[in-house]
């Protein structure tokens, strides 16, 4: 009976130290928080985004509220927490969202067309005011 209420309370404070990792994405930025508890933050620790070959492809720190910013560059990818005193997880991440590209081209077709319907617009009362 010992040995298990031993075996219990050392458990329970096993999971009391453990790093938990929590990500999302907006397509841009990778936002990852980590965390020992709810009140208990990461500060400090090195966040690190690893390719499918464990090759860094993205690095940081987190702040003093456990949270880090890193760039979005790939949808299935590792991350890499490193604490103090030898705490350290790594989860594996998969995005609904692809990387965003830089794509200007877009905002220019929306500008021109935003354009060519105000042009249409005058135009026609343009036309309607003359008659």
């Amino acid at each position: 009976m010992r040995i298990f209420l031993l075996s219990i309370i050392m458990i329970s404070s096993v999971f009391a130290h453990r790093l938990y990792i929590l990500a999302d994405d907006d397509g841009k930025n990778l936002h990852v928080k980590a965390y020992y508890t709810k009140s208990s933050f990461c500060q400090n620790c090195e966040v690190n985004a690893l390719d499918k070959d464990g090759k860094v492809i993205a690095s940081g720190k987190t702040d003093e509220k456990g949270e880090a910013t890193l760039p979005f560059k790939t949808k299935n990818m590792d991350i890499e927490v490193i604490a103090s005193m030898g705490h350290k997880n790594k989860v594996s991440y998969e995005s609904e969202n692809d990387p965003l590209t830089e794509d200007k081209n877009l905002d220019y077709k929306k500008i021109l067309l935003a354009f060519g319907i105000l042009f249409g617009i005058f135009f026609l009362l343009k036309v309607f005011k003359k008659r």
